[in-house]
């Protein structure tokens, strides 16, 4: 017997949103004026997530599957939610970062396993600090508001000051941070001065020569000087966090690479992840930073990207936001250890580890 799941009920959605709603956006309250910064463009999209486990070790009794999934926020909304599994799954959500998944527990498996989920995400064009004017709005609550958004905003602020396994706070990075912001007072211009520190230092690793490509461990690619996008970020997130400042990795996919294709293709197979930085300001609030993909530009000779990334995000680039922060211990929690981070499907038979497959492709309208 397969099971599907269709739209989610108000009751799901109600839950997922008092517990996700995202820091990293400026959600509206009626409790105040806080508003997210008007959207340019939009984009809605047709994902399609497969998760295959190709092997199941002999005597297995039980295997469980955990998918990630996006969650609504104000540039986003996630909608037509579609589960077709071998088994009854479950909606869950970790605590630490509000993170969705599906988690399929399947008893007595023989492999192949197979999981799919599809959902189409209508997303806005990330823009906070795209003009002056948007910049004024991004931020309109008092510094005393008790909305669910500031609330939540406070927690991921306290949250995103702390080290992680592989990204260190304070020390040698503290001293580096120290050295790039010296003589500025201000915190936005400190915090462009990191980006702009990050974008001119590092190379982005086209030839995937890094032995430790996308593990973002902070101290190997401070010497290193070369990565992917989780790689530039970690070490941006290590130096801001050292001057005290919340800043914390978001995860999701690009339609394309770089420099855009035109036509975007309506349909095509997804290789890998994509993300990006959020770091506080007091003033603005929650704003996003691409310091990879402002290297990819760069080099493409779109040099003005730059300049947008800091405080804006590419639609394409990010067509959906699904996961944030790293060390995470999902729900139900694994047997094994914290994940770096929750972009890809995970398996565990029996509470070992197993080799998960995956495939994403998407469609547009």
């Amino acid at each position: 017997m397969r099971w599907w799941f269709l739209p989610l009920t108000m009751a799901t959605l109600t839950a997922a949103a008092v517990f996700a709603n995202r820091a990293d956006d400026c959600a509206d309250c009626s409790d105040c004026a806080h508003k997210s910064a008007p959207a340019v463009r939009s984009l809605a999209t047709r994902f399609t997530y497969k998760a295959v486990v190709p092997e199941v070790p002999k005597g297995t009794r039980t295997l469980n599957l955990w998918l990630p999934i996006p969650s609504d926020s104000p540039w986003q909304k996630v909608k037509e939610l579609v589960v077709d599994s071998p088994g009854p799954y479950r909606i869950t959500q970790e605590p630490k970062y509000g993170n969705r998944m599906v988690f399929v527990p399947v008893s007595e498996p023989s492999a192949p396993v197979t999981v799919t989920v599809s959902f189409l995400v209508e997303r806005k064009e990330v823009r906070v600090l795209a003009s002056h004017q948007e910049r004024e709005k991004a931020n309109a609550c008092s510094s005393n508001c008790t909305c669910a958004s500031c609330q939540e905003s406070r927690r991921l602020a306290a949250l995103a000051v702390q080290p992680e396994t592989l990204v260190p706070v304070g020390g040698r990075f503290l001293t580096i941070a120290n050295e790039i912001t010296q003589g500025k007072t201000e915190r936005m211009a400190k915090l462009r001065a990191l980006y702009d520190h990050v974008v001119a230092t590092f190379e982005y690793d086209y030839q995937r020569a890094s032995p430790k490509l996308g593990e973002g461990d902070v101290a190997f690619v401070c010497d290193f000087r070369k990565g992917n996008c989780t790689d530039f970020h970690s070490y941006l997130i290590s130096l801001v966090r050292s001057l005290g400042i919340p800043a914390y990795l978001e995860f999701g996919f690009a339609l394309a690479g770089i420099p855009l294709p035109s036509p975007l293709p309506k349909e095509g197979k997804i290789g890998g992840y994509h993300c990006w930085t959020w770091l506080y300001d007091e003033q603005v609030g929650w704003f996003p930073v691409d310091a990879s993909d402002a290297r990819r530009w760069v080099d493409a000779g779109q040099a003005d990207k730059k300049d947008y990334l800091f405080g804006n995000l590419v639609l394409e680039r990010s067509a959906v936001a699904v996961s944030r922060g790293r060390d995470i211990q999902l729900e139900p929690k694994q047997k094994g250890d914290s994940l770096k981070y929750f972009i890809y499907p995970y398996g565990e038979a029996d509470g070992q580890a197993v080799k998960v497959n995956w495939e994403l492709t998407y469609q547009l309208p």
